[in-house]
């Protein structure tokens, strides 16, 4: 029988023993937790990837929403990135190119420049754009193309109530131990090789009463601390440093009109010296200000943040570092969450890795029913990885893009790029690609329809990869049909009335909620 080991409770804990205990009923699985840590719990923003957890599960909404204060969550909206009063959305869902291909809405705009421009790129090529200008929600229908509530939507909860849920409705046959683990215990004496890979498999972990803990496999869910995978296995955290902040300052605030300020989008609003996060729960509103210290101290954000807010109440200041462990599985422990890597939450990116670490480690153990080599632990450090510097790239590239230059901290970023010379050459000049559609694409992304929600947020900066001299350049040389433009300029207003007309009949955020979750 397979034994696993998970040490650290919180949300990364015990989701990770939830999605065991779901999948491997066979295995022996326990679960240790220091009694005197008490995680943070500022409410969480997901993306829609956690779908696929929530399906590995077997979860449905109404199983576990009104135990978690959580509603639902559509879109991304950047409110002052683009400049100040300069809103844009990342609405989720793919992007419906029934409509155009990847450029179509960038030839609108210089065709029709008096009637197009309010036409935002993300309302032309995702419906799921008109629930978050209008808040309202709706199941499955016939009226948003594409869209389906299922897997487009995504969550606001709070983190600590979903993890307790996990804990007491799906992790039964889970051993939960409290306990302060002191020390490591190997199989043998190990050392330290050239790569700074230890020899040692782990055999045990220690209590401070002299409990042993054996297990065939240890997961580090210790969170920053990062027990067992950077202490007893000698994974060093590689810090990334072209990430701007560092500090956080956090709170709850009460609602004054449910109705009006549960929205179903996350906000992200560009301040001085970072930005200030808008997570509305159930029961609460969760707020945060991300700063970088570098330009401003903590008495200074936390100043600027209330003012903000207008609030009296209290406040939690937050430290933290960007980067990760050097391996996120070595020989036989296993980092999950914050004891592998970090990124401030620009993107949700908190449960983010957490998840999918998790569904790449439940990959790892049912692809050969348990029967792990050096090449499966070899593809999942090479995945998780990826995995993190892609959504490093792309928390960076928010930056980098936006054209504020009002204080030192924006004037500062504008002027950085993660890019390397080398880089610039290999991408820019030995690719086909023109350096406009290469940094619209950015380097994490291989194809068009593989872009996630990087065209978005470029789009959402201003910033065009059809060059205006390209496009009357193509026009001179007739090499697309104004007739045709014309065509789907009408065929997209059409639509969009069309279902606006429909979405005002339809209910809320709130009421929707209220009627299918909070009964």
């Amino acid at each position: 029988m397979v034994s696993i080991c998970i040490l650290g409770g919180g949300s990364s804990g015990w989701m990770t023993a939830a999605a065991f205990a779901k999948r491997f009923p066979q295995y022996k699985i326990r679960l240790i937790e220091n009694p005197s840590h008490k995680p943070l719990s500022v409410g969480e923003s997901t993306l829609g990837h956690i779908n696929r957890y929530l399906h590995l599960l077997g979860l449905e909404d109404k199983d576990w929403m009104k135990e978690c204060n959580a509603t639902y969550k559509v879109s991304i909206q950047f409110s002052n990135w683009a400049g100040k009063g300069e809103v844009f959305q990342y609405p989720f869902g793919d992007m419906d190119y029934t409509r155009g291909d990847f450029l179509t809405w960038y030839y609108l705009h210089y065709t029709y420049p008096q009637l197009f421009p309010n036409t935002s790129f993300c309302e032309f090529y995702n419906p799921v754009s008109y629930l978050a200008s209008t808040n309202k929600m709706v199941g499955d229908n016939d009226y948003m193309d594409e869209y389906s509530h299922k897997w487009d939507t995504s969550y606001h909860f709070d983190a600590t109530k979903f993890g307790s849920w996990l804990r007491d409705n799906l992790c039964q046959s889970v051993e939960h131990t409290k306990a302060r683990i002191i020390t490591t215990l190997y199989h043998d004496d190990g050392h330290f090789n050239d790569e700074f890979l230890y020899s040692a498999t782990v055999k045990a972990l220690v209590d401070d009463e002299g409990n042993h803990y054996e297990a065939d496999y240890f997961i580090d869910c210790s969170g920053f601390s990062s027990v067992l995978l950077e202490k007893s296995m000698g994974q060093d955290f590689i810090e990334f440093p072209n990430l701007p902040n560092d500090s956080a300052v956090v709170t709850h605030i009460p609602y004054n009109d449910k109705e009006s300020e549960m929205k179903n989008q996350t906000d992200g609003y560009a301040m001085d010296n970072g930005w200030c996060w808008t997570i509305p729960l159930w029961e609460n509103i969760g707020k945060g200000y991300v700063y970088s210290s570098k330009f401003c101290s903590k008495d200074e954000a936390e100043q600027e943040f209330r003012k903000h807010l207008d609030w009296g109440g209290d406040v939690e200041h937050i430290q933290f570092k960007h980067g990760k462990r050097r391996l996120g599985w070595c020989q036989n422990v296993i980092g999950i969450g914050l004891s592998y890597g970090f990124l401030e939450p620009l993107e949700s990116t908190g449960l983010f890795t957490t998840h999918e670490n998790i569904l790449r480690l439940i990959e790892v153990f049912e692809r050969r029913d348990g029967y792990i080599t050096q090449i499966d632990i070899d593809g999942y450090n090479h995945a998780v990885h990826y995995e993190l510097e892609a959504m490093k790239e792309f928390v960076e590239m928010h930056y980098y893009l936006s054209p504020r230059t009002d204080t030192e901290y924006w004037r500062h970023y504008a002027n950085q790029s993660p890019l390397t010379y080398e880089q610039m050459f290999d991408k820019v000049v030995r690719s086909p690609r023109s350096y406009q559609e290469f940094i619209h694409c950015w380097n994490i992304a291989n194809a068009p329809k593989d872009l996630g929600g990087i065209p978005y947020i470029a789009a959402g900066m201003g910033y065009h990869p059809l060059a205006k001299s390209d496009y009357e350049y193509k026009i001179a040389r007739k090499e697309f049909a104004l007739a045709y433009l014309k065509e789907v300029k009408d065929r997209h207003f059409h639509y969009r009335k069309v279902v606006l007309r429909w979405l005002n009949k339809q209910p809320s955020h709130y009421q929707y909620l209220k009627q299918n979750i909070y009964v």
